[in-house]
């Protein structure tokens, strides 16, 4: 065929090469089965071997018997049971040989001159209990520049057939329908209603109409073995098997097999083509839902921060009610003590330090250091359930993918993506089950110990919240420090009232001052907990997010390659169309 090869071909050749290098390259990437590869493979080397016949058809439709009535002899098995195990490729030879070059492929070599430029295949009946035996059919087809298609008379296209067809047209081949056995027909008019049948069946399944040739095998080669010649003549008008010949070896001349050669791999490139960016947009469409899940987490987690935010403010009010109450307290205080009445309790220092201590600051310290120990469980306990809520959405995840998977769809892919989701919601899941919350919490609790040992310049040893608030209420809020030290300032009585406001505007400005540093140390703590648990969350499920923005960035890409593909192989068919000749 390479002697009649034009520039034209030439250049035709070097595009669908081309298109199957691209295929070659994008279809590992799609993790394509190594059937599909080996497809492409071999496809894109039949371009430069000789035409190549494929006959099928179910075991006992005659296909064995037909090849033989081409060849004129009985070089294949024939009968009634499935004879053909294997593929055989018939091609020319000097003397008849028999080679076996691959698992199920046997090489037949056949003195007939046509031989050395056409190939005839003999694949396995397609309905045979063997299912080996249509798998071995079905994996040949692409490799085909023409398929001929054999059905008996006497059932003609059968649900097997009707399938097996659609399997072909799926891969663009050209299709030949050779209706054997029509000896078994016992009028001309049975054999046109058979005729009308199959073309009106198979017009429906491939969407063209078909080429038919009505003929007897059996009787063709009984004519070709036969020795007279006046009997040989009438029996192969009688098989009918001369019209299909002629159009095998003359009709199919070599510039009509270079364009069905040129056409054939077009439609095992548009066959693989279009199922891959089939998968292309359905992972698409997959990881669109990946999209959702990671937008539906971070929304998730806004919204955790804004109502964590929100219980804390008022958390802190109860901490502002509690300085509340002990202003009101510290008022009523002055207001009793600072007066002449108690002039002698106001020169004892040390009564009138624990007067004060026990009614105005009373019991504030513990009930702060309660609120504040509140504070921490509630905080540890919110991220510790936000956890275990991630958790559980990732593992629903994981089972929602497993239901919506089908088939090769994902392939590694989705392996890949669920072992993923089950990594992060696994990692999850330990860092919930490790959640220490007694060590969270005395890990918050002397960070704020700490900050308010700090406000109260004390040394923080074994001692508590509680006693640090106490020592920095106390050597805050003395009282002595608003009244002249000694008796001679009580001198002028007209000055106690002066001194009571004096000693409750510095009251109210050193509770002021402890509440604005309570609530700055406490909320700063909060601010660093509630940020590093949000990050802690974020970095959980990194891995899974990365993987899904990179997946996504190379499908899209891979997509768009196809359909770039597809314009391609369209143009390549017309221009194989347009082909003088």
């Amino acid at each position: 065929m390479h002697k009649i090869l034009t520039a034209q071909h030439e250049a035709l050749l070097r595009r669908e090469r081309d298109l199957f290098s691209s295929l070659e390259r994008i279809l590992p990437q799609l993790e394509a089965p190594a059937d599909d590869l080996n497809t492409l493979a071999r496809t894109r080397q039949q371009l430069d071997e000789f035409f190549l016949l494929v006959v099928v058809g179910e075991f006992n439709s005659g296909k064995s018997a037909f090849i033989n009535a081409l060849l004129g002899t009985p070089l294949l098995d024939e009968g009634v049971t499935p004879t053909t195990s294997q593929v055989h490729i018939i091609q020319y030879g000097e003397q008849v040989s028999r080679h076996q070059i691959e698992p199920y492929l046997l090489r037949l070599q056949y003195p007939v001159a046509w031989l050395q430029d056409i190939n005839i295949v003999d694949t396995p009946g397609t309905n045979a209990i063997i299912q080996r035996h249509q798998q071995i059919t079905e994996a040949f087809i692409p490799r085909s520049d023409l398929v001929l298609f054999v059905t008996a008379a006497s059932q003609p296209i059968s649900d097997s057939e009707r399938d097996f067809l659609e399997k072909v047209r799926s891969w663009g081949k050209k299709v030949v329908v050779v209706i054997n056995k029509i000896d078994l027909l016992e009028t001309p008019a049975s054999r046109q209603e058979v005729e009308t049948f199959v073309r009106e069946q198979i017009t429906a399944i491939l969407g063209t109409i078909p080429v038919i040739f009505p003929v007897s095998a059996k009787a063709a080669l009984a004519a070709k073995t036969n020795p007279d010649p006046a009997q040989r003549q009438a029996m192969l008008h009688e098989s009918r098997f001369h019209e299909l010949e002629t159009f095998i070896l003359q009709r199919l001349d070599q510039k009509q097999r270079l364009r069905l050669k040129l056409e054939s791999p077009l439609g095992v490139a548009e066959h693989l083509r279009n199922e891959y960016q089939q998968r292309t947009r359905e992972r698409l469409d997959l990881l669109q839902e990946d999209f959702s899940t990671i937008d539906a987490i971070d929304a998730e987690l806004n919204a955790y921060v804004a109502d964590m935010r929100h219980d804390f403010s008022f958390r802190l009010n109860r901490i502002d009610n509690i300085l509340h109450d002990m202003r009101g307290r510290g008022d009523e205080f002055f207001e009793e003590t600072i007066r002449m009445g108690r002039f002698f309790d106001l020169i004892n220092s040390a009564r009138l330090r624990s007067e004060f201590e026990r009614q105005v600051v009373a019991d504030t310290h513990t009930q702060i250091e309660a609120e504040v120990s509140d504070i921490i469980d509630w905080m540890v306990d919110r991220n510790f359930r936000q956890w275990q809520d991630i958790t559980r959405y990732l593992n629903q995840r994981t089972v929602e993918h497993r239901d919506k998977m089908v088939g090769d769809i994902g392939g590694q892919f989705d392996s890949n993506r669920q072992k993923l989701l089950q990594s992060v919601g696994r990692a999850a899941r330990e860092v919930v089950s490790s959640y220490d919350k007694s060590a969270e919490a005395r890990q918050l609790s002397e960070s704020v110990q700490s900050t308010l040992a700090a406000m109260g310049a004390v040394e923080v040893g074994a001692i508590g919240v509680g006693a640090v608030l106490l020592h920095v209420l106390t050597r805050a809020l003395d009282p002595l420090g608003v009244i002249a030290a000694g008796g001679i300032a009580f001198a002028g009585l007209f000055i106690l009232p002066a001194r009571r406001r004096a000693a409750k505007r510095n009251l109210d400005s050193k509770i002021d001052g402890l509440r604005s540093r309570l609530e700055h140390a406490i909320n700063d703590q909060f601010e660093r907990e509630l940020a590093n648990s949000v990050q802690a969350f974020r970095e959980a499920i990194s891995p899974y997010t990365r993987f899904i923005r990179v997946e996504y960035d190379k499908m899209q890409s891979l997509h768009t390659e196809l359909s770039t593909l597809g314009t391609t192989i369209a143009q390549v068919r017309l221009d194989v169309a347009a082909l003088d000749g």
